[in-house]
């Protein structure tokens, strides 16, 4: 058999899955996203009662937060960039696209304020409107976003986390500990800053 006989070498899967590896670690870091903010959404119904949960809440959101946030953005910038497995792939609906920015900006904009509030320890008119006004915008883009992706996120949770889709898809335990660290450094952060949360004098009338 000569060289020009040869089939071509097979297509090897990127050691941490590649496209579909990025999707199981969205849609992962996803759904430890929508349990705490299930909880925040708790203590937001009483938050002055439940003052002190809400900012441990807050806090442990923000390693998620930044993980989600790195792994879309990465997809991002190997679309964009003209990486062919994530422009084979495609790019989310147009719509979530164009509110994609904006949901950042508010995510960022709500935790910002709520960890600056925090750190001044009182009651802050000027940031506490800031908190308030970006929590609104946050909370009308994140129910499209969520109302969206959510049956997805389910369908792949079953189907992802499976032995066999975890053998067929390198890096599961990559992803794990990711996730685990993530949720981790939001859990560390919150700790760290308990002396801030029972400090905050505002804590019998933010609102």
């Amino acid at each position: 058999m000569t060289v020009l006989d040869r089939p071509p070498p097979a297509r090897t899967r990127p050691r941490l899955g590649g496209t579909d590896g990025n999707e199981i670690l969205t849609v992962s870091t996803a759904a430890v996203l929508t349990l705490l903010l299930v909880a925040e959404g708790v203590t937001v119904l009483n938050v002055r009662g439940l003052l002190g949960p809400h900012m441990f809440i807050g806090l442990v959101l923000v390693g998620p937060v930044a993980l989600k946030l790195a792994s879309t953005g990465y997809r991002m910038v190997r679309y964009y960039t003209g990486a062919r497995p994530y422009r084979e792939k495609g790019p989310p609906p147009t719509a979530l696209r164009l509110a994609a920015p904006a949901l950042v900006v508010a995510t960022v904009a709500v935790l910002a304020s709520g960890i600056a509030l925090m750190a001044v320890g009182h009651r802050s008119d000027t940031l506490l409107t800031a908190h308030k006004a970006s929590f609104i915008v946050w909370g009308a883009l994140f129910a499209a976003h969520f109302l969206w992706y959510a049956p997805r996120v389910l369908r792949s949770l079953r189907r992802d986390w499976g032995a066999a889709r975890r053998h067929a898809v390198p890096g599961s335990g990559w992803r794990a500990a990711v996730v685990a660290a993530a949720l981790g450094g939001g859990v560390a952060l919150a700790l760290s800053l308990l002396p801030l949360i029972s400090g905050w004098h505002g804590r019998h009338g933010p609102f």
